[in-house]
C-alpha cells in the first residue's frame, strides 16, 4: 500500500477550490409512467487540473467549444447508473458532467479522480 496520503492536500485552502455538485435521482411514476427527476446540490472541495483544455471545433453547421478537466476530491462522484444521472459539477462559472470516475482511495480516504467534459457547448 502506498505511503502517500493526499487527504490533507485535497482539503488545503491553498491548493483546493470549491465547486457545487448536482446529483439527480431519476425515478418512474408508476401512475403515469413519466420520469421524475430529483436534483440535490452539495458544495464540495476539489482540486482541478487540466485535461485537454478548451478547444474550438468548427463544423459546417456550427462552432462548438469543447473541453475537459480532471477533478480530484474526497467526495464520491458518479458517472451515473442505478437510477442516478451523472453528476454535474459547477466550477469556475461553467458546468461539467462527470464521464469517468477512478477510485484512488489507496492514496487517502475516499480520494477519487474524475474526468469531466464541458456540458454547455457555447
Amino acid at each position: 500500500m502506498p505511503l502517500l496520503d493526499v487527504s490533507d492536500v485535497l482539503a488545503d485552502p491553498l491548493f483546493a477550490d470549491t465547486a457545487t455538485i448536482t446529483r439527480t435521482v431519476v425515478t418512474v411514476d408508476p401512475a403515469t409512467g413519466r420520469t421524475i427527476e430529483t436534483p440535490t446540490t452539495t458544495p464540495i472541495s476539489v482540486v482541478v487540473t487540466s485535461d485537454k483544455g478548451r478547444n474550438l471545433q468548427r463544423n459546417p453547421e456550427a462552432a462548438l467549444s469543447e473541453g475537459s478537466i480532471i477533478v480530484h476530491t474526497a467526495f464520491t462522484l458518479t458517472e451515473g447508473g442505478n437510477g442516478v444521472d451523472a453528476d454535474i459539477i459547477d466550477w469556475n462559472g461553467r458546468k461539467w458532467t462527470v464521464v469517468t470516475v477512478d477510485d484512488y482511495s489507496r492514496y487517502g480516504a475516499g480520494f477519487t479522480c474524475a474526468m469531466c467534459r464541458l456540458l454547455d457547448l457555447r
